[in-house]
């Protein structure tokens, strides 16, 4: 960069300092050999590309976050509670996903904070919200009864269309709506939900008006009524998780989410509750404290962190600090014999060779067992359990091949089994240590995925099973 800095100031120089930056930065130019000096061109060449390419992504920033500077504030001069906030898109989940949703819903900041996307709550608005999903029936004959000067935007996978709620009744949010017993890719988002607006920029794609909320009125929904009668026998989204409310009634649990998937979930719906009443930094991750029960959503930091020592250190010390009356793990479980979305009680782990942080160390055993289990259930059986650290959606797949899986299991589960592949977090092991240590009760649930080649069936899979499992430990206690 130094050299490119020359280059641009050359012309503001004297003769003298000119003649001394080419001798000294310039000999190259000055050798006989072709090759050195087309080197040289080359390099100088591609200096200045990319230092115009740095530019260019510099000014495109700056006019995108003007843009959405400026329609915030607009937005909000029509009296919409607007919301500037930082999204991000997960690849591997092929999702977006808010950050910190429950805190950024209920502030009150009414400036713009130069965060990455702008969106609105749906306090005066219904939105119905066209997407195209693969697997999923589009709903596109639906679009024929909305009224063509209704407020619409185009979103990156379909369409949002505006209705203003003058029924003076709160319409709450479905997702994927089932009509004559076929789901469809369609949803209503209404209360309390953030709807991400123009002109936001996600992935690479772009959110515009084409009937501008500033230049047209949204259609009453009271003159659609057609809307609220498609949510007739339909479910809520946030009753997705518990039919009744979302308290435990357990207290001072700590519960450990150690899967990405279930825990951008158990944010949202701890998020619905209320705000959390205490935040703990631990490892990479966060302990949120909601009604009395402490929820540590690990970032997936037992499985980055190599020091397995330290990581157990610093449970003890968090354990003994906070004093639990139980130790609960959420898990996704891999397996080739029990079907998908069985939710069961793991009573027992064996820690896979691939572990060579706890093999190496003489303090963590091979094979832990619960000393004694929080809640008994007829509707949850108990297993042992494989922990291992490498693809296990090949190793279910190729469960008659995989001899490393299946002699693990051999021991696991004697020889009348010995094609049977279990396998899970490495948060159920630490779980089971943590509680034997300590000799306080511990439950750790696992829920099965099922398993798919398609990366779309896959992603789905992943979030009924995150679902599966958040409604059940509401559900047991």
């Amino acid at each position: 960069m130094s050299l490119i800095y020359n280059i641009f100031f050359l012309i503001g120089m004297n003769k003298k300092v000119k003649l001394y930056v080419k001798n000294n930065y310039f000999k190259s130019f000055n050798s006989d050999n072709i090759i050195i000096r087309l080197v040289c061109l080359l390099f100088i060449l591609a200096a200045l590309i990319i230092c115009l390419y740095l530019l260019y992504r510099a000014i495109s920033n700056a006019l995108y976050m003007y843009r959405l500077k400026t329609d915030f504030y607009k937005l909000r001069e029509l009296g919409l509670n607007v919301k500037n906030y930082n999204i991000l898109y997960l690849e591997e989940f092929k999702k977006k996903h808010i950050m910190n949703f429950s805190k950024l819903k209920n502030t009150k900041h009414i400036e713009f904070k130069n965060k990455n996307a702008i969106g609105m709550i749906t306090d005066k608005y219904v939105v119905l919200d066209f997407d195209t999903k693969k697997g999923i029936e589009n709903a596109d004959f639906l679009i024929e009864k909305i009224p063509k000067d209704t407020v619409c935007e185009k979103t990156p996978n379909g369409y949002h269309y505006y209705f203003e709620n003058d029924t003076g009744k709160p319409v709450y949010t479905y997702i994927q709506l089932v009509i004559n017993d076929i789901k469809y890719s369609i949803d209503v988002l209404g209360v309390d939900n953030l709807v991400i607006t123009s002109p936001t920029n996600v992935n690479g794609k772009d959110y515009y008006w084409i009937n501008s909320i500033y230049t047209h009125k949204a259609a009453k929904l009271s003159e659609n009524t057609w809307i609220l009668d498609l949510l007739k026998n339909q479910k809520p989204f946030h009753r997705k998780f518990n039919n009744v409310n979302l308290s435990l009634n357990i207290k001072n649990a700590f519960i450990i989410i150690d899967d990405l998937n279930i825990e951008n979930n158990i944010r949202f719906t701890l998020g619905m509750m209320k705000e959390y009443s205490r935040k703990i930094k631990l490892l990479n991750g966060v302990i949120y404290v909601y009604d009395d029960n402490f929820y540590f959503l690990t970032r997936g930091s037992f499985s980055k962190y190599k020091n397995k020592k330290t990581l157990i250190e610093k449970l003890k010390n968090i354990i003994t600090e906070l004093k639990p009356s139980c130790i609960v793990d959420l898990s996704i479980i891999y397996s080739n014999y029990l079907k998908s979305e069985n939710i069961f009680q793991i009573t027992s782990a064996v820690i896979h060779n691939d572990f060579k942080n706890y093999k190496n160390d003489r303090e963590f055993p091979n094979y832990i067992e619960t000393i004694d289990t929080y809640k008994k259930t007829k509707y949850i059986i108990k297993d042992t359990i494989t922990i291992t650290n490498y693809d296990t959606t090949k190793a279910i797949t190729n469960a008659t091949t995989t001899t490393t899986t299946t002699d693990a299991m051999q021991n696991t589960f004697g020889n009348h089994s010995i094609n049977k592949i279990l396998t899970g977090n490495e948060s159920i092991y630490i779980a089971i240590l943590l509680s034997n240590y300590f000799n306080i009760q511990c439950i750790t649930l696992g829920v099965i995925l099922s398993n798919s080649d398609d990366p779309e069936e896959y992603s789905k899979s992943l979030n009924q099973a995150s679902h599966k499992i958040i409604n059940t430990i509401f559900l047991l206690f």
